[in-house]
């Protein structure tokens, strides 16, 4: 078989939760016999310092080469300009000492320089958008002054320039497929599809010791209902709405908790819902390593996704999702996310979506989602859309196909 070279760049570390959810757990695996994967990626100090280990045990055994830098925060837009600067630098040591077949390129920095490269090099390069990342800040409130509207528009107009010149286009929903083949920047068969997925070794079975243990570790009576939520909060992730779905939820029964696993601090967290005049005495937060996570969430009822609606909705392939299947729990959001309507109407007994959380009755909604789940079926779900061996099967097709 041929050998296959990719530089794969991205701005989130190895050691972060998401690399170590949503790009090892690939590229571990896809890093095989004929493919080998030179990583640059940005990492955090302190999760560098304690994880380090951990990521180079899970590289030790895959034809995996890891270039770590170092990411800088502050002071905002000058740090991201260094930060650029640091991965060009580091792009052109490693063109010079190796020849690569293609760039892959996770997110919209990494694929400005993956564009330079593109042309100084001629290599293939691969978009991997990971969602509609300039209107994601600006939705948040995060680019919300002059200097920023020039960022964004500085970006709007990368996002052409990678849809015209990349060799393949990575969109995590349908829903972000249809957007641009719609405005003709780009035609159906240069764009990819595929939904962020699971690695079941991170999310087993469903155990009832597990959930049993995890209660009486967090104080929650084995009969109360659970609703947890998983992920971060602020931003994109309207925190009003969270505080309405929490009120009703918890005003169901006395009995009734709220379970919130996040790296957010618990400080802005209670702070946030307190302002927002919900009860936090029945509100238990959980700051967990990833490998963990799947306890908190097997010792749930019931998983809640929710992002502002806004035009960045229509890439969001929420990972909490199959999460939440795998671990046997059903779940509740908006419509009008991503490819979630399609996926509702695909697994119903999976899924319960409403109009919006205002001035809601969720007794109909959750009986409805309660009677028509089960483990056995969330979890076959789950495999079925979200099993990372999509994701890997995906991603090697793809490498084969640009390199024929």
């Amino acid at each position: 078989m041929k050998k296959i070279n990719i530089l794969y760049i991205t701005y989130d570390g190895l050691t972060d939760p998401l690399g170590q959810s949503q790009i090892l757990p690939y590229l571990t695996k896809i890093a095989n016999k004929n493919i080998y994967v030179d990583i640059l990626s940005f990492e955090k100090k302190i999760t560098f310092l304690s994880t380090t280990k951990k990521v180079k045990d899970k590289i030790s055994s895959s034809n995996i080469k890891w270039i770590p830098l170092f990411y800088i925060k502050n002071p905002p837009i000058f740090s991201t300009l260094v930060d650029l600067i640091k991965a060009h630098v580091s792009s052109k040591k490693l063109f010079k000492n190796s020849s690569y077949d293609i760039v892959h390129c996770r997110g919209y920095i990494p694929s400005i320089i993956g564009l330079h490269m593109k042309k100084k090099y001629n290599v293939k390069l691969i978009f991997d958008m990971r969602g509609w990342w300039p209107d994601e800040k600006k939705e948040s409130g995060h680019w919300d002054n002059k200097i920023f509207k020039v960022i964004y528009n500085y970006f709007k107009k990368k996002e052409i320039q990678l849809f015209s010149n990349s060799d393949k286009i990575i969109s995590l929903t349908t829903a972000g497929k249809i957007e641009i083949t719609k405005n003709n920047w780009s035609t159906s068969d240069k764009i990819g599809v595929i939904p962020t997925c699971v690695d079941f070794d991170n999310f087993p079975l469903f155990n009832e010791e597990t959930r049993d243990q995890t209660r009486k570790k967090l104080n929650i009576k084995l009969n109360a209902k659970v609703l947890v939520y998983s992920g971060s909060m602020g931003g994109n992730y309207d925190i009003k709405e969270f505080s309405l779905i929490f009120k009703s939820f918890i005003n169901l029964s006395l009995s009734n908790r709220i379970l919130i696993v996040s790296k957010t601090p618990k400080e802005f967290i209670l702070n946030k819902l307190t302002a927002n005049k919900l009860d936090t005495s029945r509100v238990i937060i959980i700051e967990s390593e990833f490998s963990n996570v799947y306890k908190y969430l097997q010792a749930s009822d019931l998983g809640l996704i929710l992002y502002k609606k806004a035009f960045s909705t229509l890439g969001r392939s929420p990972t909490k999702l199959g999460e939440y299947w795998a671990s046997g729990i059903p779940a509740l959001s908006l419509k009008g996310i991503g490819d979630l309507d399609f996926i509702h109407k695909k697994y119903p007994f999976g899924l319960e979506l409403l109009e919006d959380f205002n001035n809601i009755d969720l007794q109909k909604p959750l009986q409805k989602i309660f009677s028509k789940s089960n483990i056995e079926n969330l979890r076959n779900a789950a495999k079925e859309y979200y099993h990372i061996d999509k994701g890997i099967n995906f991603y090697s097709n793809i490498y084969e196909e640009l390199t024929k």
